[in-house]
């Protein structure tokens, strides 16, 4: 099936239509001899587009889709195989439904201190007392990190191993930078990482400079079941007591979720076309990527004015007493042509004598 249908239905940052007028369509083959080559584009102005797109999987091949508007990133998909098989019946279909966000170059963020808020209602382990983040120590953290922080939580609370959720492991959170945060996760999860069916392993990190005291993180693995936007857990060697959750035993571990930069062949389209050269990895991106895999961090960005509208039909209620009003109608009406009838009935029963 070389012919493919792909349906896009495209967002602004604050998760709704876009409105934000024309768009300029792209798909490029990102494995074609020489570097990517742009197979066909073209122009949009609707938030719901269907494209049959010719799109051969015969040599693994894969291919990058982008919807660009000015002032925004663009919207955009890294398409495989793997996306067009059903996984219940390892059965390939010919189509396929994304939903794709652009962001602004710099979105609003008046959403995301009230972040920390909703983790705790939700009681997620990012805000629990005494091995969470509290509201003021949220408050301290640079935009950046707090976004990252919710992305985390948000990719964690959605990818599961044996069962269970990610973030069901995690422990306590150590420190937060501006593109990962370090965790403590239960010590039986590190075991369970290199016989997961959808993890594989991946280099793993350093001590990061900042904060001092935090250890080395060798042991790695990289969720595998997106082309981009992956969660990667890195592992202290040893467990250590964890003296905030009980003296229980835990693993230290640096997690980020990455842009799709492991994928080398695709690297000087990602970078054309996405990221920006030289900066850490964009957390408005990243929401855009979890919004994409159907994960709603608990924030949304502000959108520029005039570039996305509520798809929401609007029902007009009825005016108060309306039903009752109709009811005395109908029954008025039966009324006159009860006495119809009875006034025709007498005057033939009177001719009739």
């Amino acid at each position: 099936m070389i012919e493919k249908r792909v349906t896009v239905i495209l967002y602004g940052s604050d998760r709704n239509l876009w409105e934000g007028g024309p768009l300029q369509i792209r798909v490029s083959d990102l494995f074609a001899a020489g570097g990517p080559k742009v197979l066909s584009s073209g122009k949009t102005q609707a938030s719901t587009v269907e494209l049959r797109l010719q799109l051969p999987f015969d040599a693994g091949q894969l291919y990058g889709l982008t919807f660009s508007a000015p002032r925004h990133r663009p919207a955009w998909q890294m398409l495989r195989r793997p996306d067009f098989i059903r996984t219940r019946d390892q059965v390939e279909v010919d189509d396929i439904v994304l939903r794709l966000m652009l962001v602004p170059d710099s979105p609003g963020t008046s959403d995301v201190p009230g972040g920390i808020g909703r983790l705790a209602a939700i009681a997620s382990p990012f805000a629990a007392p005494g091995t969470g983040i509290d509201p003021a120590g949220y408050g301290r953290l640079d935009v950046a990190a707090q976004m990252a922080l919710l992305n985390i939580e948000a990719k964690l609370r959605e990818t599961i191993i044996d069962g269970a959720p990610l973030i069901s492991f995690v422990r306590g959170v150590r420190h937060v930078a501006v593109d990962r945060v370090f965790l403590m996760f239960d010590a039986a999860l590190k075991s369970r990482m290199a016989r997961a069916v959808d993890f594989a392993g991946a280099p793993g990190h350093d001590a990061p400079k900042e904060p001092a005291g935090l250890p080395d993180h060798p042991d790695s693995w990289k969720h595998t079941r997106f082309a981009e936007g992956n969660v990667q857990l890195s592992f202290s060697a040893d467990a250590s007591p964890f003296p905030a959750g009980g003296a229980a035993l835990a693993h230290s571990a640096d997690v980020d979720i990455d842009l799709g930069r492991g994928l080398a062949h695709a690297k000087e389209w990602l970078e054309n076309n996405v990221f920006k050269p030289g900066h850490k990895t964009n957390q408005a991106l990243v929401y855009a990527l979890l919004y994409a895999q159907g994960i709603l961090p608990k924030y949304t960005l502000d959108p520029i004015a005039a570039t996305t509208r509520r798809a929401v039909t609007r029902l007009r209620p009825k005016p108060a007493g309306t039903a009752r009003a109709a009811r005395k109608r109908t029954a008025r009406t039966n009324t006159v042509r009860k006495r119809a009838v009875r006034k025709s009935t007498s005057r033939k029963r009177k001719s009739r004598t």
